[in-house]
């Protein structure tokens, strides 16, 4: 394999997770209307001239995405030149060059169709929720990449109709955290756009009738993130008893650390009234426990059991000391 594979796939998974944070800067400080209603251009212009600090927020956002986007281009080029020796890597690579173009694509539209700026829609909170979970089918699809640039890779294919109920058990993961960032941008949309004075305000507008649609749903996120973090410790359990892989060991425990740890964020963004800079930390973690998901998923349902690994290390051993 060549040796910038895997400096690559990090690049690239680094890459589009700062890409993301940016995105949470460009909808918390507003300037998501910093290049008008213009895109790819910038208020028209290709290079914008005496850019406001909102210009300049949204246009940095805009440098970095086309960047990465480019760095994606790259490890799929590289990834299918292997493919017969790595078809897994070319499989994830292709898959999330794929989520990449989507990005951009919704990107584009969330400036053209006017989803910035003063708009209090629900629809935008709807459009903005939905974008972040593409983000997040981009960053599991990276993390793929990673783990099978690696040097001790994952049999492919994954032979998810052999294992289903493993693959019920973890996929199902996959699934209820997606829901939980979708509920997680409705939620920090309602925070952005109907910031409340106070937490016992706060509070009180969740569960007011006459309150928007978006302030109303917010209350759902940290009910639900605790019911998604509680199937989480009991499904890798589950997974763990179906099917005991040691290369996805540590993986699986950096996920529920990096979860414990979010719960506790999402709880001091809670009491704090969600200012920005914790709100792009809740949100670093969040991509992270999802890149953290994704790897453990794959390594469990393309690892081998301890039993047959160590019975592969054995017998390369008796092999290595025959004459």
């Amino acid at each position: 394999m060549n040796r910038y594979t895997l400096p690559l796939a990090w690049t690239a998974l680094v890459g589009n997770a700062v890409v993301i944070l940016q995105g949470a800067v460009v909808r918390g400080t507003g300037s998501g209307a910093g290049c008008g209603s213009h895109w790819p251009t910038c208020n028209g212009e290709v290079l914008p001239v005496a850019p406001s600090i909102e210009t300049l927020i949204e246009f940095s956002h805009r440098l970095l995405s086309g960047g990465v986007l480019v760095v994606g281009a790259l490890l799929l080029l590289v990834a299918l030149r292997g493919r017969r020796d790595n078809p897994g890597l070319a499989a994830f690579a292709g898959l999330a060059f794929g989520f990449l173009v989507l990005e951009a694509l919704i990107g584009g539209a969330t400036v053209l169709l006017g989803m910035t700026g003063e708009n209090t829609s629900a629809a935008r909170g709807v459009w903005v929720a939905s974008h972040l979970v593409n983000s997040m089918l981009l960053v599991g699809a990276l993390a793929g990449t990673v783990v099978f640039a690696a040097p001790r890779r994952p049999d492919y294919p994954l032979r998810l109709g052999a294992q289903a109920g493993l693959t019920t058990v973890t996929t199902l993961g996959l699934a209820l955290m997606l829901v939980l960032m979708f509920t997680g941008g409705i939620a920090a949309m309602g925070n952005t756009m109907f910031p409340p004075e106070s937490l016992a305000a706060g509070l009180r507008a969740d569960f007011a009738a006459g309150s928007h649609l978006l302030v109303r749903l917010r209350i759902l996120h940290p009910l639900i993130a605790i019911a998604v973090g509680t199937y989480l410790f009991l499904s890798l359990g589950l997974a763990w008893w179906l099917k005991s892989v040691p290369s996805a060991r540590r993986t699986s425990r950096a996920l529920l650390g990096v979860y414990v740890v979010q719960l506790a964020i999402g709880a001091a963004n809670l009491g704090l009234l969600a200012p920005l800079a914790l709100q792009v930390v809740h949100l670093a973690v969040a991509t992270g426990a999802y890149a953290l998901l994704s790897a453990t998923t794959i390594q469990l349902l393309g690892g081998r059991p301890a039993a047959l690994a160590a019975g592969a290390g054995r017998g390369a051993v008796m092999g290595s000391a025959r004459p």
